[in-house]
């Protein structure tokens, strides 16, 4: 199992005949000759056309043909993302010589959908939608300035994905939130509410032990994307303060722009910090560590306590909790909470489908994404 292609497009950019080269807006392998391109292009649109003569225009999602499986997703009018897959084989052989035994339903529809649709939403994260990024720059004019930003951050989210690991943890797209007790719990969102009084520019927070979530001010879908973001590649653990990075969330159906701010500086805690307009970044970010250091050392210390005597244990991203009973014949189950998106049960979702260079679990210095 392994990616063919990767490619976006929009046909109102090349509306006349000579011009099919202006719909790519992003091709993978980038080394393909535009032919290949406009090939694939021409094709896919085909399909599209051809299935809205029994639909309306996103009803085609997936293709499947003996050698390979296609996924089509319209995340903006007119604008189309297509990821194909080459269908998993083995060679085996026959009186009449060797053949390719090929595996289809090796490949998950509803997976690789999601895996798809999440492409889109991390890049709306960081980037803002594609129309928004349809606009000139100093130097390019408005098609290019869009193919530059798709070209710079698909070429590296690509780059790391690995599609044999995706699985059900990619269709429900949820999270791990970490049980604490009423008290624990308080102390956590009185520590939040403090410092969201005392700094200003800080408008939400997400507060991570380990891999699980404590408490999220933003949605859960912006919550999830933003935690996938932390378990990949793309996450430098070494970036430092001054140098954070835009955020797109969705507040009342709009999206609004924020700096975004990772403190990873008291053993297991993580505080994700969402920031409006400030003068300086590296000058609050030493002023906050100063007041909240003692504090997190504090909540950490009781979080661990708390967990030590109830039992309980955090656990790795993608693993939805663990059974007292281990044994075979033990029930399985994945429970999944639909409103924010939690999951939990007895089952190990699989690794992520990035190869990582670090996880939110340890502990380490401070630093900002």
């Amino acid at each position: 199992l392994s990616l063919r292609s990767f490619y976006i497009f929009n046909s109102a950019f090349g509306p006349k005949e000579g011009e099919e080269e202006k719909k790519v807006l992003f091709y993978h392998p980038q080394d393909s000759d535009i032919d290949t391109k406009i090939k694939d292009v021409g094709l896919s649109e085909a399909i599209i056309k051809f299935s809205n003569t029994f639909a309306n225009d996103d009803s085609v999602q997936t293709l499947h043909t003996q050698k390979s499986c296609q996924f089509y997703y319209q995340p903006e009018p007119g604008y189309w993302m297509i990821m194909t897959l080459n269908v998993p084989f083995e060679r085996k052989t026959r009186d009449s010589g060797d053949y390719n035994e090929y595996h289809g339903d090796a490949i998950h529809d509803t997976v690789y959908q999601s895996v798809l649709r999440q492409s889109y939403r991390l890049f709306r994260m960081f980037h803002g939608t594609y129309a928004d990024n349809l606009h000139p720059s100093d130097d390019l004019d408005a098609q290019a300035n869009l193919i530059g930003q798709l070209e710079s951050f698909y070429q590296s989210y690509i780059l790391h994905l690995q599609m044999k690991r995706c699985d059900v943890g990619d269709v429900f797209g949820s999270v791990q939130y970490l049980p604490l007790n009423q008290l624990l719990f308080l102390r956590v969102q009185n520590f939040i509410n403090m410092i969201e009084a005392t700094f200003e520019p800080i408008k939400h927070c997400i507060f991570l032990y380990h891999d699980q979530v404590v408490w999220s001010g933003i949605n859960p879908t912006d919550l999830y994307t933003m935690y996938e973001y932390f378990h990949s590649p793309m996450f430098d653990l070494n970036t430092s303060p001054e140098q954070a990075r835009s955020v797109y969330v969705t507040e009342q159906g709009k999206m609004k722009r924020y700096t975004l701010m990772v403190c990873r500086k008291v053993q297991s805690i993580t505080l994700c910090l969402l920031l409006d307009s400030t003068d300086s970044e590296q000058s609050l970010y030493h002023e906050l560590n100063a007041v909240i250091n003692p504090q997190l050392t504090s909540i950490s210390s009781d979080i661990g306590a708390h967990l030590q005597n109830s039992g309980e244990s955090s656990h790795g991203f993608g693993c939805a909790g663990s059974s007292k009973d281990e044994s075979a014949s033990a029930p399985k189950f994945i429970y999944f909470n639909e409103l924010n998106l939690q999951h939990r049960g007895t089952v190990r979702l699989g690794p992520a489908q990035y190869q990582t260079i670090g996880g939110i679990g340890g502990s380490g210095g401070g630093g900002s994404g």
